[in-house]
């Protein structure tokens, strides 16, 4: 009767036991389904807004594969292979979020090559001729200016350019690329009054940089941290 009673004791523990660690095992992933971040929203709204450089951002935050799978296509610069990669989203990784994006970007193609008209982007990438960047994905005609962190000097000194050396690569600051020049003067009349800007054509647009090199990467991000305007760091020709 005792053995009989430890034996059932026994048994009840190791199955208690049992419970108790496939609790432990699966509420960590459990835990990981029930965070995971949805960005579909996100990547419909960027490129409604034309802001490549949110979804550049968000690039390796992505984890769902019909949105990773959506955001590697908008920022390839290789069409065909930005068609596969929609096709891909559509055939394997359906989603009613951005099914749609996906196929109105292959309609779009197919009708093109039907009616022997150049295929359209089907990234937001920039021709390979602009000498792309992040923010040449973009027309920005909608470009966001982040508030002003402090006031402006009244009167700006003018930077000293940084003398190139053969060899050497030098870097500055874009604030943004347009395909229309009108667009890239109005955003460097708002800039102007804070810092020296230009505007500077390359292939098809016009790209509104900061009117000063750096010698280094480094050199030219902290100054960006200085400014009130989103930007970023680009090779200075």
């Amino acid at each position: 009767m005792i053995a009989e009673n430890t034996i059932f004791l026994f048994r009840k523990s190791i199955t208690s036991l049992c419970v108790a660690l496939s609790v432990i095992i699966c509420f960590p992933m459990v835990l990981h389904a029930a965070v995971e971040h949805s960005y579909a929203q996100e990547i419909r709204q960027y490129v409604a807004e034309d802001k490549v450089y949110l979804l550049e951002n968000i690039r390796q935050k992505v984890t769902i594969p019909s949105e990773k799978t959506v955001v590697e296509a908008l920022l390839s610069e290789d069409g065909p292979q930005a068609l596969s990669l929609y096709r891909k989203q559509l055939m394997q990784y359906p989603d009613p979020q951005l099914d749609q994006l996906s196929t109105s970007r292959i309609a779009a193609y197919t009708k093109a090559l039907e009616s022997n008209a150049p295929p359209p982007k089907l990234s937001v990438a920039a021709p390979a001729a602009a000498k792309p960047h992040v923010s040449d994905l973009f027309d920005s005609s909608k470009h966001s200016v982040k508030p002003l962190a402090k006031s402006p000097s009244p009167s700006p000194v003018t930077p000293k350019p940084v003398k190139k050396i053969a060899g050497q690569e030098s870097f500055t600051l874009q604030f943004g690329s347009f395909e229309n020049r009108q667009n890239a003067e109005t955003l460097a009349k708002k800039i102007s009054p804070h810092a020296p800007v230009e505007i500077v054509p390359q292939g098809e647009r016009y790209k509104v940089l900061l009117k000063k090199n750096f010698a280094s990467k480094k050199d030219a991000a902290a100054e960006a941290k200085e400014l009130s305007f989103d930007t970023i760091v680009v090779p200075a020709n």
